[in-house]
């Protein structure tokens, strides 16, 4: 009888301290893959968590003088601005936070070029943020063409775009634009 109360307990030592290897094995599974991610580059970090942008200028186009019925200031043309954005976070990025796109902010030259903003007719219409999709969000992992229309100064070929790819970060990027 003292056998078997021995094999029992031996048998019931060895389940838990199985469990007990298991349980010890994820957690530094688990501390390690935390641990990696904050300190190998490109490995998703906090920075991207959340929606997390990147621009890439793909092209302009001069729209002339006038554009949907609106005049240019004197001395400025309308342009269409053409950028590659993929998202690399983790989330979706939607249209009201995906704002964050400014001109020369840093080298004081800010009116080269001028933010336009639609007509009334025009904002009451549905705006499509990427032109890839028919909807105003970029999910995760997905790439789309985002367009914005502005006024550009004449005889400006080039000038700094900045942005903030997340909306947890206050990271900035800048890169130069140039237009045709």
């Amino acid at each position: 009888m003292e056998s078997r109360t021995t094999e029992k307990n031996t048998l019931i030592f060895r389940i838990v301290g199985s469990i007990f290897l298991v349980l010890g094995i994820i957690f530094l599974a688990v501390t390690l893959k935390l641990w990696l991610r904050g300190s190998i580059p490109g490995m998703m970090t906090a920075d991207t968590g959340g929606s997390y942008c990147t621009l890439e200028p793909i092209g302009s186009e001069r729209l002339g003088d006038t554009y949907e019925g609106a005049q240019a200031e004197d001395g400025y043309a309308f342009y269409r601005l053409d950028f590659q954005v993929t998202n690399e976070g983790d989330e979706t990025r939607y249209m009201d936070n995906y704002y964050g796109i400014y001109f020369n902010e840093d080298n004081g030259r800010y009116n080269d070029v001028l933010d336009w903003w639609g007509t009334e007719e025009e904002e009451s219409r549905p705006r499509f943020l990427f032109e890839d999709y028919d909807y105003t969000y970029l999910p995760a992992g997905r790439i789309g063409t985002y367009q914005q229309v502005v006024q550009i100064l004449d005889g400006v070929k080039s000038f700094t775009v900045d942005y903030y790819p997340g909306n947890v970060s206050d990271e900035k990027i800048s890169f130069d634009m140039t237009i045709e």
